[in-house]
C-alpha cells in the first residue's frame, strides 16, 4: 500500500489536523504501533509549527506525507525561489526541529528545493 497526502501552507493551515488524522488512520490500518503513530503525529505537528514560525505572508510551502509498508516520509518543499533567510531559519533553527530529530530515524535539510525530509521507520 502506498499513501500520499499533500497540504499547501500557509493557505491550508486548518487542514494540518486533517492530514494528521488521515495519516494516523492509514497507519493504524497498516498495523503500525500506537507509539510510532504518536511519534509521526508529533513529527507532522512540529514540522508544521516550524514552517509556520518562519513563513512570511504570501510564501507558499507544501507538506507531503508518503507512507508504505516500511516507512513514513514527511517532506516540506517550497515552489520557486524563496528568500535565503527564510530557508535558512526553516532548516536550521528552532525547538521544533530538535523535537523532530529526536523522534525520527532520519532528518535531511535543504537539498534542491526540499527543505526538510523526515523519515520514520514503521
Amino acid at each position: 500500500m502506498d499513501l500520499r497526502l499533500t497540504v499547501d501552507l500557509p493557505r491550508d493551515l486548518d487542514r494540518m489536523n486533517t492530514l494528521r488524522h488521515i495519516l494516523d488512520g492509514a497507519l493504524s490500518g497498516l498495523g503500525v504501533s500506537e507509539q510510532a503513530r504518536t511519534d509521526i503525529g508529533l513529527i507532522v505537528s512540529e514540522t508544521w509549527a516550524n514552517v509556520i514560525a518562519h513563513v512570511r505572508v504570501g510564501v507558499a510551502f507544501q507538506v507531503r506525507a508518503t507512507v508504505d509498508e516500511l516507512q513514513c516520509v514527511i517532506e516540506v518543499t517550497h515552489p520557486g525561489e524563496q528568500a535565503a533567510d527564510t530557508v535558512n531559519a526553516l532548516t536550521t533553527s528552532g525547538h521544533s526541529l530538535k523535537v523532530v530529530r529526536s523522534l525520527a530515524d532520519a532528518v535531511d535539510v535543504d537539498r534542491d528545493g526540499l527543505l526538510v525530509k523526515v523519515t520514520k521507520l514503521l
